[in-house]
Formats: C-alpha cells, sequence, structure tokens
C-alpha cells in the first residue's frame, strides 16, 4: 500500500478543505479486493456539494442524504434501502419529537439524496429497528412488533403484530435498542434510570435474545442503559453501548461498550465497571467479577449508535468501528461532545481497542445543519450514512476514491 491524497482527485469538484484540517491522517490506498468486483461508476463524492460546517478527514467528502424530524436509528435493508425510526415522543436526554413514524429512504436514480417513503406511521415511541426472515421488527416503549416485509418494500402491507413484550421494569426507558446478528438472531435491549440501592434487582437494564415465536430470553444484565446495540455484518460478534448513570447515583460512572456474552452481570447499580464500586455497594458485590468492558468513554459523551466499515476504506479507517457520540445533556451550550469517532478492532473478536479518534466534527446547538449524532450505519456500497436527531438529518460520507456500481 502506497500513500496517497485523496483530494488531488479534484480539490475543486470535491470541496476539500484548503487549509488545516484538524482530521489530517496518513492515508493509505486501498488495494483491490479479492471477494469484489473492482467498481467502475462514477465516484460518490462527483455528486452534490459538502455539507457546510462538517468536518471530515482530508480526502473524504459529506452529504446530506435527507432532512426528517429526529431519526434516531438506522438500518439497510438488503436492496439498500434505508430504514429510520423516528419517534414523535421525545426523550429524557433531550431529543425532539418527530413523525411517529417508520420511514424508508431510497435513492433510484442514484443522485446522493434520498425520495422519502413513509413504510410505517402511528408508531409514537418507535426506536429500534432490524429486518430478518421476511419481516421488519421494530420496538415501542411496551413490546416488539413486527410487520411482513419483501425486498424492495416501501410501504407496510398494514399495522404491525405483537411478538414480544417487554417485563414491566420500574422506571425502565422506552428507547429500546434492536439488532440482527448475520445468522439471524435477534437481539433486544431494555434500561432504566438512576438506581442508588445495591441489590436493586428490579432496576436492571436486560439484553434480550428475541425468539420469533415471542419469547424474550434474558443474556446479561446489570446495565443502567443498554440503548444502542449492534452486530457484525459477517461474523457472530454483537456490541453494545452502555450509558453510564448520571444522575448522581453512582459514583465514578463512565459509559462503555461491551460485547454481548450469555450468562453475563456488569454489575449495575453496584458498580461502574470491573473494580469499581458504586457508594451503594458495601461490599454487596464483588465488582472484581465484573467483565472488563471493551472499550469506555467519559461520563456524558453518550455512545449511542455504532457499526464497522466493510473493508473499502483506506487505512486508518478500514475495519474499524465508528461511534455516533450524542453529547452532554447538561452543558452550557448543550450537546458538548457531540461527535462520530473510530477506533481499530480485533481481527478476532471485532472489538475496539485502541484510542478513540475524532472522524466528523462540527456538530453542536445552533451552530450549523449538524446539531447531535445519533446513529451510524455502513452501506454495502461504501459509505457510511449517520443521523442527527437535533438537526432533523441524514447524511452519507465517502472517501474520495469511492466508485459506485451504478
Amino acid at each position: 500500500m502506497r500513500p496517497v491524497v485523496l483530494c488531488s482527485l479534484s480539490l475543486a469538484l470535491l470541496g476539500c478543505p484548503t487549509g488545516p484540517n484538524p482530521l489530517d491522517y496518513d492515508l493509505q490506498a486501498l488495494d483491490a479486493s479479492d471477494d469484489q468486483p473492482e467498481p467502475t461508476g462514477p465516484f460518490f463524492c462527483a455528486t452534490g456539494t459538502n455539507v457546510d460546517g462538517a468536518v471530515v478527514p482530508t480526502g473524504f467528502c459529506t452529504r446530506r442524504f435527507a432532512t426528517i424530524g429526529a431519526p434516531r436509528v438506522l438500518n439497510f435493508a438488503p436492496n439498500g434501502d434505508l430504514f429510520v425510526s423516528s419517534p414523535s415522543q421525545s426523550t429524557d436526554g433531550g431529543a425532539p419529537p418527530g413523525l411517529g413514524q417508520i420511514v424508508v429512504l431510497s435513492d433510484d436514480n442514484h443522485d446522493g439524496i434520498a425520495e422519502a417513503h413513509v413504510f410505517l406511521g402511528d408508531v409514537p415511541t418507535v426506536h429500534g429497528i432490524a429486518i430478518a426472515g421476511g419481516f421488519l421488527y421494530y420496538t415501542t416503549s411496551a413490546a416488539i412488533f413486527r410487520t411482513p416485509y419483501i425486498d424492495g418494500q416501501r410501504v407496510a402491507s398494514g399495522p404491525g403484530t405483537m411478538v414480544a413484550s417487554y417485563p414491566m421494569v420500574p422506571g425502565e426507558r422506552w428507547t429500546h435498542g434492536f439488532t440482527r446478528s448475520a445468522a439471524g438472531t435477534l437481539y433486544s435491549a431494555l434500561g432504566v434510570y438512576s438506581a442508588t440501592t445495591c441489590p436493586d434487582t428490579p432496576r436492571l437494564g436486560q439484553v434480550f435474545r428475541a425468539d420469533v415465536g415471542g419469547a424474550l430470553t434474558m443474556l446479561s444484565t446489570g446495565y443502567r442503559n443498554p440503548m444502542y446495540l449492534r452486530c457484525h455484518f459477517r461474523d457472530e460478534a454483537c456490541i453494545v453501548a452502555e450509558l453510564g448513570d448520571d444522575g448522581g447515583g453512582s459514583q465514578g460512572a463512565r459509559e462503555r461498550m461491551v460485547l454481548l456474552r450469555d450468562n453475563t452481570n456488569y454489575g449495575f447499580p453496584c458498580c461502574t465497571g470491573r473494580g469499581r464500586s458504586t457508594t451503594a455497594n458495601h461490599n454487596v458485590f464483588d465488582c472484581n467479577s465484573v467483565p472488563q468492558e471493551e472499550a469506555e468513554f467519559p461520563l456524558n459523551d453518550t455512545p449511542f449508535g455504532m457499526d464497522w466499515e466493510r473493508g473499502r476504506w483506506p487505512a486508518p479507517f478500514r475495519d474499524a468501528i465508528f461511534v455516533a457520540l450524542h453529547g452532554s445533556f447538561y452543558t452550557v451550550p448543550r450537546w458538548q461532545g457531540t461527535r462520530i469517532v473510530f477506533a481499530e478492532t480485533d481481527p478476532a473478536t471485532h472489538a475496539p481497542r485502541g484510542s478513540w479518534n475524532s472522524f466528523v466534527l462540527g456538530f453542536g446547538q445552533g451552530g450549523g445543519p449538524l446539531e447531535r449524532a445519533t446513529d451510524v450505519v455502513f452501506s454495502s456500497d461504501g459509505r457510511m450514512f449517520f443521523a442527527d436527531d437535533q438537526g432533523g438529518g441524514v447524511y452519507w460520507v465517502a472517501p474520495a476514491n469511492l466508485r459506485s456500481r451504478w
């Protein structure tokens, strides 16, 4: 692999920065993939104009894909349509009300700008979404629903049918995570608010396996708020973003990312991580038994959605995991810390390792079109899509030398 300057393709065409860029990296050219035909279509970045205020590494472009109220979760259908959940109920973390809909974003004319279709309406607390086994699954505050789905379908055939209900947990959150593994297994999550008593069995965040027959089987517990989870696109590895207790009940709390493991207790509300007891513990729970998290963030960085690069980007981004940080609810101005970051991954486990590095900057309250990142998902064509609930938009990012197959 040889160093390249991707912006040399065309500074004017791509809108590459002409001054110092805080996100300059030593980019490496991609070798041709052995299992994919070399794309021969136009460069993705040859369409549209860069998003004003968005800061990405030199050699990348950013485009607005769609304007949509409060997009929270993104998920691709096999044909390349992008499903978006837009709840109409506002969140405790400050997200505004959206549409109360599941929206499909298509791009049939390949201009890099979406056509929006309302797939399903009247779902005020929709959050998690996933496609599996001929159905679109989605979560509401109380239950998991599904509706028949054929690849390419853009309007639901009717209302969803409930397949499982969440256990009644005091103080539970309605923003459930939901994901599908490469083998088709479905997982969902339930989060809670602050807790000050250890143990506090009724108030435990949990991750479940969601069986198509309607049962929820608890896999791991001891979370505070595992709001987002995603599985690797190729291998049976799933990762959970766990939000720490910012309500004052857990001294020393942090945000963390953990691999999904069966029969595991992550310690909340007695522990904030391995070897870290809360003030409520009083030696009730051995925090040294808590599994070590794969990654951590400072409290109020608020890791939300994440996904892995598909092997088409230059190093150091190739095969990395990217995470949308939602930022702080408490800062003035609000949302400080919101950005998209990446880290290299362990080839065997796909867990993040090493340091986190900024990838998309320019978010912030009232600072421009980008305000607060919520989710990240990679398309099979190599582009990274991300959502901004506060700013009401869905965007994509691509390297300047990434070609389409159109």
